[in-house]
């Protein structure tokens, strides 16, 4: 949206360490400066901010970036966003946006539903306050919810009139496609005239991480279905990317959160003084919820209600939940209770049990599985439990952790742990057969983690050789082929030398990572400035250059025979791997 020039100028007038002050106490240390990471809870400094290079990198939950991915982690938004910070506080103007006609308008309609929205949240909030907001003050009052809590969390009341907050809204002088668009005002069905989505119910508005109203939920009052009702899925809401609640949990910098179902048991907890509490608004638990989580935490306790409905929820969300890298555990509250009613009835200290005494999610699985079998001395059951128990297990990562379970399932059994763990590793056998079968890979499941993570590192130190030494880029440019490079960003990086080395004559850390507009993409372009090549003696460089370039090329060549189907090509790429055993690049 702006060009390279403009951000690269906007980051030199906005330094580092001066940026980053302002939300992590930094003390000097050698050439760099330390603090406690703002990204996750940790007691002593891992957090170091390198003021020569101009970026940051946290040793213990790997953090990186320069001061644009600072300021997209710590605050939650695109890069489009920081830049418009960043810009002010450099107090420089930034022009028009280069954007197509239509990219302009759906940036005018995005903005204009942000204010519609928070237009909308005031008029819910007077009502609440107002004569006809009786019963959802009633309500709330019976839920044990405070007036400071009411007003944090924004709370509202849609009172029984079907188009009032249409009248409002276009008192306001808001369009009615703009009202339509926010999903808050619908068209009649007979046509000609308009209403509201939500009426009779208390509001909660749902607020991004930037502190931005983009939907809300509301809660029914009297007996009918839905008894909770979201905004549809708008230009700036989507239930699978948004979670209730985590505006304030990420400002709890605490080292895990509290996943929790509703509306009404985020409140409850949060309340109560547990702080690091988010819910799901109510839909299936997704992959994107799981990434909104990990910018700020690595660490996760599911509690959902106890009953079957909330269990089976927990179950679902767990695979996704580990699949996206995050550590599980797992608590209920006894006797049916949800979170909300627990705490009302045994206060904050008992809850914190809860918190406490939740299990690793093998161990819910487990005992979930084991309420399906009444009779663990039936040797049918012992056996089907067993069979289950042990997929279950089959699907962890840690050689430990697996032991330590196998353990407690042979105890519950009395079946031989041995025996167990053959059923296990028979279960990962069929496994990583099937994925052989699918030809989509050539090495055991188990190998496949250190082989790409060779790769990577080997595009990874190249790179950082070709940063350091306009010689090697040189030489590597001649021999290197776009495809060879496996990674998009370190594809992109390569390229991207020649165009700062021609400019420069030297390839600046920071700049380069300005090219990369999301946190992920600048974690990995900074990895590249902290890679350790050999530099003390020329040999080893240059067997370290032709190792990795050897490696990248056959990896190339590896999958090209793998999907070749004809026998010319085959013979070709065959070929050309031959004549990698003579491959020698001199820098």
């Amino acid at each position: 949206m702006y060009p390279q020039e403009l951000i690269e100028e906007i980051r030199m007038q906005n330094d580092i360490v001066d940026v980053i002050s302002q939300y992590v106490q930094l003390k000097p240390r050698g050439s760099s400066y330390f603090g406690l990471c703002p990204f996750h809870h940790e007691k002593t400094p891992s957090f170091s901010v390198n003021r020569d290079k101009q970026f940051y990198y946290c040793f213990g939950c790997g953090a990186k970036g320069n001061v644009y991915g600072f300021v997209m982690q710590i605050e939650g938004c695109d890069f489009v966003e920081a830049t418009k910070r960043l810009a002010d506080r450099a107090h420089i103007a930034l022009p028009e946006p280069q954007m197509s006609a239509q990219a302009k308008e759906e940036e005018k309609l995005r903005r204009r539903l942000y204010d519609l929205h928070k237009s909308a949240a005031r008029f819910y909030y007077d009502m609440l306050q107002s004569e006809a907001g009786a019963p959802g003050r009633a309500y709330l009052e019976k839920r044990k919810m405070t007036i400071p809590i009411q007003r944090k969390f924004g709370m509202g009341y849609a009172p029984p009139g079907r188009t009032l907050l249409y009248e409002h809204l276009k008192g306001a002088g808001f369009t009615t496609r703009e009202m339509r668009e926010s999903g808050l005002v619908l068209a009649d069905k007979q046509g000609g005239g308009y209403h509201d989505r939500f009426y009779e119910r208390v509001m909660f508005p749902i607020i991004d991480v930037q502190s931005r109203i983009i939907g809300f939920g509301g809660r029914l009052l009297e007996k009918g279905e839905p008894k909770y009702l979201n905004s549809p899925e708008t230009a700036i809401f989507s239930k699978r990317k948004h979670l209730f609640g985590l505006n304030f949990a990420k400002d709890a910098k605490k080292k895990e959160l509290i996943l929790v179902e509703g509306y009404m048991d985020m409140i409850s907890i949060y309340q109560a003084g547990f702080h690091n509490v988010v819910a799901s608004l109510g839909t299936a638990f997704h992959p994107d919820h799981v990434k909104a989580m990990k910018k700020y935490v690595q660490d996760v306790i599911i509690l959902y209600d106890s009953d079957e409905a909330g269990t089976n929820a927990a179950l679902r969300a767990i695979p996704i939940l580990v699949k996206g890298g995050m550590r599980v555990r797992v608590t209920q509250v006894p006797d049916g209770k949800d979170p909300d009613e627990f705490i009302q009835a045994n206060g904050p200290q008992e809850f914190a049990k809860l918190l406490v005494n939740a299990v690793h999610h093998i161990a819910f699985r487990i005992g979930c599985l084991k309420r399906n079998y009444t009779d663990l001395n039936d040797p049918e059951q012992k056996v089907s439990f067993t069979r289950e128990a042990a997929q279950a297990l089959s699907e962890l990562e840690s050689d430990i952790e697996r032991d330590v379970y196998t353990a407690q399932v042979a105890k519950m059994t009395g079946v031989e742990e041995e025996a167990i763990r053959r059923e296990v590793e028979a279960i990962q056998g069929k496994r990583t057969q099937a994925v052989l079968l699918q030809g989509k890979r050539t090495q055991e499941v188990s190998q496949l983690p250190k082989e790409e993570k060779g790769l990577l590192e080997a595009q990874r130190d190249l790179l950082a050789v070709c940063a350091a030494n306009l010689t090697v880029y040189e030489a590597l440019k001649k021999c290197m082929q776009p495809e060879e490079f496996t990674n998009e960003t370190y594809r992109r990086a390569f390229y991207l030398m020649q165009e700062l080395w021609e400019k420069n004559g030297r390839v600046f850390e920071a700049e380069l990572i300005s090219y990369f507009h999301t946190v992920e993409e600048q974690a990995l372009a900074t990895d590249i400035f902290a890679a350790q090549i050999p530099k003390e003696n020329p040999a080893d460089l240059e067997k370290a250059i032709n190792d990795e370039v050897g490696l990248l090329k056959k990896t190339r060549l590896d999958k090209l025979i793998a999907e070749v189907t004809e026998v010319e090509a085959l013979q070709k790429y065959i070929q050309e791997r031959e004549r990698l055993k003579n491959l020698h690049i001199r820098v």
